[in-house]
């Protein structure tokens, strides 16, 4: 799976961002979110990835992750292939590719960008005039993180710095 920046340090945080092709709202697409949340839980679970916070968008998504960066790639490759593979089946969404082919990481390495890059995600659907406030979109780990949430995806809050 390509990467934006290929030297980047391993580490064990990230905020990763992948986009639909072309920009593309497939979110919008009635069951498109509930694929998400399936793939992301079932490779977080064989990639031992703890999400620490996600939102799914219209036409991306964003994650912050604590994950083994040798395995970052393959991890987002098989969700990603699952996503394509499953949208086509089930969705009858027939495209070559939903997804632009790389995605982008920021190594986070201190506990001030570890939260810039939490709030950023829970502000994104708000920010994009989807809903008022962030505990309105429902695809977003926010209510996790104020005891609204809806238990889509298991979120790791027991992170520290």
């Amino acid at each position: 799976m390509g990467l934006r920046f290929e030297n980047q340090k391993l580490c064990d945080c990230y905020f990763v961002t992948t986009t639909f092709k072309d920009w593309e709202n497939f979110g919008n697409i009635q069951g498109v979110y509930e694929l998400l949340a399936e793939s992301l839980d079932f490779y977080a679970i064989k990639y031992h990835v703890k999400i620490i916070g996600y939102v799914f968008m219209p036409s991306h998504i964003h994650l912050l992750l604590i994950i083994n960066g040798e395995y970052l790639s393959g991890f987002m490759r098989d969700f990603k292939k699952y996503i394509s593979q499953k949208s086509i089946k089930e969705l009858g969404i027939h495209r070559n590719h939903i997804w632009k082919p790389r995605f982008d990481r920021v190594a986070v390495y201190t506990e001030k960008v570890f939260r810039t890059k939490l709030e950023y995600i829970h502000k994104n659907p708000v920010r994009a005039n989807l809903v008022e406030n962030m505990e309105s979109w429902k695809w977003s780990s926010y209510g996790e993180y104020v005891g609204k949430g809806n238990g889509i995806i298991p979120v790791y809050k027991e992170w520290n710095w």
